[in-house]
């Protein structure tokens, strides 16, 4: 770690430890700043509450991973995390837009498929893999860290390998889930 600021060590070590109550903080402390960012930038208050709270949970986990070196104070990093999330959303949301149609007979039979989707199967399904490939699914899906950041923190010769191992990774949950699961089960009753 190239940190000097004792307060910007301790805040790191405090996630180390697992120190919950220093997320608290920082949420205080960035939060009119995000909500300045994301109002900026074609979004809502909402928007940003959501999304600090993401990179929060982005900073924690990174943290929390062993050999995780933090080149840069925790506040930068966070910040960065922060436009990087606002800008994949903005990027989605954009995507989702610009999509002319959505097909499929289990969304057509739900008014609002996000809402009601039973994430809990997902989690299950990825339980059931191995710790690789749970961590480089979660790292690249639900981190959305580029495939050079996965290969380096999952000990990969490079980012084909990382690429590889992700198809495989994929593969395998696709097969758990279809054995596992019909589509139908992923939507709980809107009741």
């Amino acid at each position: 770690m190239k940190q000097s600021n004792p307060k910007e060590t301790s805040v790191l070590g405090r996630i180390q430890s697992g120190d919950r109550e220093v997320l608290i903080e920082l949420y205080k402390a960035h939060e009119k700043m995000t909500i300045r960012h994301v109002i900026n930038n074609s979004g809502k208050i909402e928007d940003a509450q959501d999304l600090l709270q993401e990179a929060l949970v982005v900073l924690w986990q990174n943290a929390r991973k062993p050999g995780f070196d933090l080149t840069v104070k925790p506040a930068t990093y966070l910040n960065a995390v922060i436009k990087n999330l606002w800008l994949k959303q903005l990027s989605k949301r954009k995507y989702l837009k610009d999509e002319s149609y959505i097909s499929g007979r289990e969304v057509a039979l739900n008014a609002d498929p996000v809402s009601t989707m039973d994430y809990s199967l997902v989690h299950k399904a990825l339980d059931a893999l191995g710790d690789t490939c749970r961590n480089v699914l979660m790292m690249f899906y639900f981190d959305g860290f580029d495939m050079k950041t996965i290969a380096e923190a999952n000990g990969f010769a490079n980012t084909d390998v990382a690429k590889s191992k992700k198809h495989q990774c994929m593969k395998q949950l696709e097969t758990i889930i279809k054995k596992s699961y019909n589509p139908l089960d992923f939507y709980r009753d809107g009741n």
